[in-house]
């Protein structure tokens, strides 16, 4: 993941009754309003925008002698970015743990061996990022080979996706896993050609692992959340999707804005699977926007049907094209998935359900197509990554309003892949977001960070080349579904606030909406392609309040 190299600054909110004021002028202001799309002035007080357009003058009459002045020198302004799909606290873990991405198997083992060497035996070793698909050979690992590296330490390896764990004999003996051990309901434990355990847990299978992790306190995780705030406001990101809130969590951000220390705008989706919107209503939770100065929002549900591509985990219709004979597993049946869209229905929540594969993507539809017909409303649910999905599919999902959520950065992971795990028919109705918007549907953007670079601008770079960060291939992957620059922004911007049905609030530049926006370094829509995942900040405004400069 790319991480900007200026530390952030974060400053303290402004003493009680107070009225900030700032007024920013001679810049390149893409408002992304309809009605006004482009500004060079814009000025806020008490957290709210009070005038963007072209005269200074009139700006100034509407803020006081003592509002701050900021000459922008031609500088670009853009709305405060969405990520629509987020993991703040894990964000944190990850950037606090052992990082094995982008590194080879032999960098890998090397890097678990020095951790082994400096922790006190019986430790846990826990890292994130590898990708056997990097390596040569493209084989699974094993856990004979973390037995060497870390013989007296019990070692847990998420893959890039987070849909597999790469653990060692410890782990396997501690959960209590044999030969014999059945495969779990949406989950796998694959075998080496022997039949012995290869060390590799897919899908569910990982939870018996997760459950005896020695588990991060609240402060360890207070940390995590503002690791992981403190990188998001430096690429500008003002507002998140916190795709799976458990009640710890939720209580950890409740004392964080209570303290001042979180800024960050979060909509909290309750964690379905786990009944964790079940426990929250009944010890007395309910529904509730615009806490703590509209900067959280617990209003949904986010539930998990399938795995991913790159585990061979996602539920396809039709046998992976690399692995004969599989299609990957559902987490439920589909009386069970009805069942808890039912609930959330009854509560008012949306419903946000993981679907990657186009199996999972038709049980999805399905499953909504039933609840929605009988109790139709402005519901606004979503489908989150919708990699792949049949005609009838996506034609019924735009029918019912549903929302098409995805996370462009992830093209750039999956393009090396896809066409392997899909073969050539499939791929045809894989990543289809030029499709999705000529029918009519709105795109929301995001990073699914961890699993991903939380950069937006990497997000958008996807979007618009349809290429990894290397440049390849040349001429973009599929180049038909590229996005245009401005829809790009619009995913990360108005639509994803329209998604959260805050588009009056947010994901605009116009007077009176929220004062969130970011100074960028150069113009995103005018700099050559390659640029846009270049782009740094170089100041984010939530609620009027400079919330991180570079340095």
């Amino acid at each position: 993941m790319s991480s900007c190299s200026d530390a952030p600054h974060t400053r303290a909110l402004a003493p009680a009754g107070e009225q900030p004021e700032m007024l920013f002028f001679n810049g390149r202001i893409y408002a992304m309003e309809p009605s006004a799309p482009r500004a060079s002035v814009l000025a806020c007080r008490g957290g709210e925008l009070v005038y963007v357009g072209g005269d200074l003058s009139a700006a100034e009459e509407l803020v006081s002698s003592r509002a701050a002045r900021f000459d922008l020198e031609g500088r670009a302004v853009v709305p405060g970015l969405i990520d629509g799909h987020a993991h703040i606290i894990q964000e944190g873990l990850k950037l606090g743990a052992v990082d094995v991405r982008h590194k080879s198997r032999e960098e890998t083992l090397a890097l678990i061996r020095r951790e082994a060497e400096r922790r006190p035996k019986g430790e846990w070793i826990i890292g994130h990022g590898w990708n056997q698909e990097n390596w040569p050979g493209e084989a699974w690992p094993a856990k004979e080979e973390l037995d060497l590296a870390a013989p007296d330490h019990y070692v847990a390896l998420d893959r890039v996706d987070k849909h597999s764990m790469w653990v060692n004999s410890r782990v396997i003996r501690a959960v209590g896993l044999n030969e014999d051990s059945p495969d779990p309901t949406g989950g796998e434990i694959l075998r080496n050609a022997a039949g012995g355990l290869q060390g590799i847990l897919i899908g569910m299978a990982m939870w018996a692992v997760w459950n005896i992790i020695p588990q991060t306190g609240f402060e360890g995780r207070r940390q995590a959340l503002l690791r992981g705030q403190a990188e998001l406001l430096s690429w500008g990101l003002t507002s998140i999707m916190d795709a799976g809130t458990t009640l710890s969590n939720l209580e950890l951000f409740k004392k964080a804005y209570q303290t001042g220390e979180l800024k960050l705008r979060i909509r909290a989706m309750l964690l379905a699977g786990s009944k964790q919107d079940e426990e929250y209503l009944a010890a007395g939770g309910r529904l509730a926007r615009s806490l703590f100065g509209e900067r959280l929002s617990i209003d949904g549900v986010k539930i998990h049907s399938d795995g991913s591509l790159g585990s061979r985990s996602a539920r396809l219709l039709e046998d992976y094209a690399d692995r004969p004979g599989h299609r990957g597993g559902l987490t439920y049946d589909d009386e069970q998935l009805q069942a808890i869209m039912e609930r959330a229905r009854d509560y008012g929540l949306a419903v946000t359900i993981h679907a990657i594969g186009d199996g999972a993507a038709r049980q999805a539809v399905d499953a909504m197509e039933r609840v929605l017909r009988r109790r139709p409303a402005d519901h606004r649910w979503r489908i989150e990554h919708f990699q792949v999905a049949a005609d009838r599919d996506l034609n019924r999902a735009l029918a019912l309003g549903i929302v098409p959520s995805i996370q462009s950065v992830g093209l750039m992971s999956d393009l090396d892949i896809a066409e392997d795990r899909l073969g050539p028919e499939t791929i045809k109705r894989s990543y289809r977001w030029r499709d999705i918007l000529s029918r009519g549907g709105r795109l929301v953007n995001g990073s699914d960070c961890p699993v991903e670079s939380v950069n937006p601008f990497e997000g958008m770079y996807a979007a618009v080349t349809r290429r990894n960060l290397e440049g390849r291939p040349t001429g973009g992957w599929r180049p038909e579904q590229k996005l245009s620059r401005e829809e790009a922004f619009l995913s990360y911007t108005l639509w994803a606030a329209w998604a959260e049905f805050n588009e009056d609030r947010k994901g605009s530049l116009k007077a009176g909406k929220l004062a969130d926006f970011a100074v960028l370094d150069r113009d995103p829509m005018t700099c050559p392609e390659d640029g846009l995942k270049d782009i740094k900040v170089a100041k984010t405004v939530l609620g009027g309040e400079i919330v991180y400069e570079a340095a």
